[in-house]
């Protein structure tokens, strides 16, 4: 018997998916990206913000291992001279100020004689009309902490142009009580505090570098105040102040102050027509923000460990 064999039809092979298919998968990939997107981007931003609190953190403990060596803590406003004279110091109520704050810290320093304290290897100062050099905030923190710059990387005792373009390697304070500005020698104190040079930054180009935050815009450095030593913040610097609008927070130590990832502060740290209502911010909690400038909310500072100033 001859077999009839039969063959069924079979389906055609499927060849990718459907355009309606495809839109559906879209719509789900779109669905998920924008859940997860805003969690990504919050553990990103929370991990920046514990980043600078920590470093906040180390900052602080080396301003309190300065304090043990030196007798005081470092300042926020100081005003040098490179003028060689000694009645150079007498000049102004400023450096007279500063002649104060530095012979409590080397009560036998002599103020005479060349200092290049910016390191450009010149004695004139930030170049200005006269031979001075104004550091505020973190320019402040870097000289103290770091010590006296060195830009002579050949050691062959001048800076030429290609050096004094560097960035400059902080020495820690010769030892010499006569003068503790010396560039040379062994026996120093510090660096109490390693900065990252890559944070460096000079916005007012007098050849003091200020120190950028771990988080936000570069172009904003750290905001440093000090209480002089329990004697009072300056009038004229921003800093905040508890709820009862007087009592400032760390009221006998400092304030370390970091822009959020916005880079804005929003605020001025040392405003040009200072007053109470331009530089004691009141701060409770978040809520004490309100009605203020938006950017104040995501600013890290040290009295606030581990947290923006809204959180």
């Amino acid at each position: 018997m001859k077999l009839n064999h039969h063959t069924g039809l079979k389906s055609a092979p499927r060849h990718g998916f459907s355009l309606i298919e495809l839109l559906i998968v879209i719509v789900i990939i779109g669905i998920l990206m924008a859940l997860i997107l805003p969690a990504l981007r919050g553990v990103t931003g929370r991990a920046a913000v514990v980043e600078q609190s920590a470093e906040f953190s180390k900052i602080d403990t080396s301003i309190s291992q300065f304090a043990s060596d030196m007798g005081v803590e470092p300042w926020s406003e100081l005003v040098l001279t490179e003028d060689t004279a000694v009645t150079a110091w007498d000049a102004t109520p400023a450096l007279s100020l500063s002649r104060t704050r530095i012979r409590r810290m080397w009560p036998q320093f002599s103020f005479s004689g060349q200092i290049d304290f910016n390191g450009d290897g010149l004695f004139t100062g930030d170049s200005g009309p006269d031979a001075t050099v104004t550091l505020s905030g973190s320019e402040c923190l870097l000289f103290f902490l770091g010590g006296i710059m060195n830009r002579d990387a050949d050691g062959n005792g001048s800076i030429d142009a290609a050096e004094a373009a560097l960035p400059p390697a902080f020495v820690g304070f010769s030892k010499n009580p006569v003068n503790p500005f010396s560039k040379t020698g062994t026996n120093r104190q510090g660096p109490w505090f390693t900065f990252d040079v890559g944070r460096f930054q000079d916005s007012d180009n007098d050849g003091m570098p200020e120190y950028s935050p771990t988080l936000g815009d570069a172009k904003v450095p750290v905001h440093y105040a000090s209480s002089n030593n329990g004697q009072g913040y300056f009038s004229g610097v921003a800093i905040y102040v508890q709820a009862d609008g007087r009592t400032p927070w760390n009221k006998d130590g400092h304030q370390l102050i970091a822009a959020g990832a916005d880079g804005d502060f929003g605020f001025t740290p040392y405003p040009s027509s200072p007053t109470p209502a331009t530089t004691r911010l009141v701060y409770a909690n978040a809520a004490s923000l309100a009605g203020r400038s938006p950017q104040e909310s995501d600013n890290v500072a040290n009295f606030k460990p581990g947290s923006t100033l809204s959180d």
